[in-house]
């Protein structure tokens, strides 16, 4: 608006300028002096021309998101970091078709930083491995939230701090959530950061682990909970089902062997989805803010070599006014630039309208990318 008005005030003095040399000289076309062969209309307006408009034109480079599939192993590309909490209560110690939960536990864990990418930072934390699963181990149990590895793109560090989880105490599953989302940082994407959660029951320290997931999920953070349960009772199992969805996440309760590996199927299958979700999010924003660089660009410098050439030759009249000097086709000057003026106006707007289409046709384009790859909008 404020180059628009820049233009049309720029236009307006050129127009007064024309007037009152017009209204001081005998600028009538019966008297208008002998016209010189030597010197025309376009060599008069050409010395106001200096700046290029093509260099106005840019490119947006738009870019597609290339989508992870199916058949895909790794399933975690656009991950950037992802927190492990073990659960470390005593109840994990318990057996699941002849092995330890826990054991299944770490077992998941491992498939899970297996699939990351070499450079995802990760952290292993367990949560409710001290004390014991008495009444006089909770209070120590439920205050104890242990980083067996603290955030780094080590994965062999990783793995070996699973050796550490031991099952002896309580649940205090919502105050390790809460640990995980001080570790992690501000995201802008969901599916940049996921909290990946391996227990056995619920919440038994007295925290709201559906408040804290939900928090960390819409926050600062947009990080994922998603949850692996093992050998759960009904009602614990509908209590970390609603953790996962306040998390935006999934929840798998593992009852035998073949559950186990469709649970951990599942935690390919999402990661790919967060992964393809972050990749689309990243391109369509950046497509849109790199036409919307270009546009104004463009008409910021139409406008300015607009206003630029009409100043000028403003100027050229004003100061030929006051030498008395008359301007040999001064309404065929006029004429002609306003017509490249206008011209120039509309290669703007319709470099604009060609640019909004691409845009918006790379974004359709990323959109059936998605749906192809078994990703609703």
């Amino acid at each position: 608006m404020k180059s628009d008005r820049k233009r049309t005030c720029s236009m307006t003095a050129l127009a007064l300028c024309a007037a009152t040399f017009h209204s001081s000289q005998t600028w009538a076309d019966s008297a208008e002096p002998r016209r010189d062969p030597g010197t025309s209309a376009q060599a008069y307006v050409g010395q106001f021309i200096r700046d290029d408009a093509e260099a106005c034109f840019g490119e947006a480079n738009l870019s597609l998101a290339r989508m992870e599939g199916k058949q895909e192993v790794s399933g975690s590309a656009l991950l950037r970091r992802a927190i492990v909490l073990v659960d470390g209560s005593g109840s994990m110690a318990g057996r699941l078709n002849g092995r330890s939960k826990l054991d299944l536990a770490r077992q998941a864990a491992r498939t899970f930083i297996a699939s990351l990418p070499a450079d995802v930072e990760a952290s292993v934390i367990a949560f409710g491995q001290q004390g014991n699963n008495t009444r006089a181990g909770k209070e120590q149990s439920c205050s104890a939230i242990d980083t067996l590895a603290p955030m780094t793109a080590n994965h062999s560090a990783l793995l070996a701090a699973l050796d550490k989880t031991k099952a002896v105490g309580w649940t205090p599953l919502a105050a390790a959530i809460g640990q995980a989302e001080t570790m992690l940082q501000d995201s802008s994407s969901s599916g940049e950061q996921i909290i990946y959660v391996v227990s056995d029951g619920e919440e038994t320290c007295g925290g709201d682990p559906v408040e804290i997931a939900q928090r960390v999920n819409q926050g600062q953070t947009r990080a994922i909970v998603n949850i692996i349960g093992f050998g759960l009772p009904p009602k614990e199992a509908a209590s970390l089902q609603s953790v996962a969805n306040a998390g935006g996440g999934t929840f798998v309760d593992v009852h035998t062997s073949q559950a186990f590996d469709e649970a951990m199927a599942l935690v390919r299958e999402s990661n790919r989805l967060a992964g393809n979700a972050v990749r689309a999010s990243n391109a369509i924003s950046a497509n849109a803010v790199n036409a919307a660089r270009v546009i104004s660009r463009a008409n910021l410098c139409i406008s300015n070599i607009v206003s630029d050439e009409s100043n000028r030759m403003s100027d050229d009249l004003s100061a030929r006014a006051k030498r008395g000097e008359p301007v040999p086709y001064m309404r065929e000057a006029l004429s002609l630039l306003q017509a490249r003026h206008k011209d120039l106006s509309a290669r703007a707007k319709a470099f604009s309208e060609r640019l909004e289409a691409a845009e918006s046709d790379a974004r359709t384009k990323i959109d059936r990318a998605k749906d192809s790859v078994g990703m609703s909008r």
